[in-house]
């Protein structure tokens, strides 16, 4: 049988232990700060286009669209047919870059020597052609006009290239982010001289 004292000894040894193993409330110091890293924020990055427009040489608006009801405009030889198209790039973040490309080409079922058509240019607010061209980040919009042109030949003769088609529906524009290049590496220390 344990005597009083080895019992008394061995409560106040589990009672210490309970205390130090996080049981109980014994106090150190300590003191907590707040991080205060901020926060991270991404950009972006869109294209939005705005329905185009295509005009005849007289300033009148022709319908080109097969999927409506309306009757499409039909070209007879001497027509000129001008497209125009804006659209609204957003480009945000401190290191954004990105390349407005055209993707496809028009096709055509017109004898070659009959007609003309230019591939579609896209142009800045400025005029400036910005076809794969490297866009900045701006706080602005961008506005970016696309437009293209159709020439059926005046001299176009013997019924050449009737009922024919040009079909402008492959082309589209895309919006790419530029990769960044990689960080210049940082030379290693060199040890003082001595050490």
């Amino acid at each position: 049988m344990m005597n009083k004292m080895t019992k008394g000894a061995l409560a106040i040894g589990i009672g210490s232990a309970m205390l130090l193993g996080g049981g109980g409330t014994l106090a150190v110091w300590n003191q907590t700060e707040n991080v205060n890293a901020g926060q991270i924020a991404s950009g972006d990055l869109e294209l939005i286009t705005q329905t185009g427009v295509w005009t005849n040489a007289y300033g009148t608006k022709v319908d080109l669209d097969p999927t409506n009801k309306i009757a499409d405009y039909k070209v007879v030889p001497g027509d000129v047919l001008t497209y125009s198209q804006t659209m609204d790039v957003k480009l945000t973040g401190d290191l954004m870059q990105a390349k407005l490309s055209i993707q496809g080409l028009p096709t055509s079922t017109f004898v070659a020597q009959n007609v003309t058509i230019d591939n579609v240019v896209v142009q800045d607010a400025s005029g400036n052609n910005v076809k794969d061209a490297i866009l900045k980040s701006s706080n602005e919009v961008q506005k970016i006009t696309a437009s293209a042109k159709f020439t059926f030949k005046q001299d176009t003769d013997l019924r050449s290239s009737t009922n024919a088609l040009a079909d402008f529906a492959n082309v589209s524009y895309k919006l790419d982010q530029q990769a960044l290049p990689a960080p210049a590496a940082t030379p290693a220390a060199t040890p003082a001289a001595g050490k």
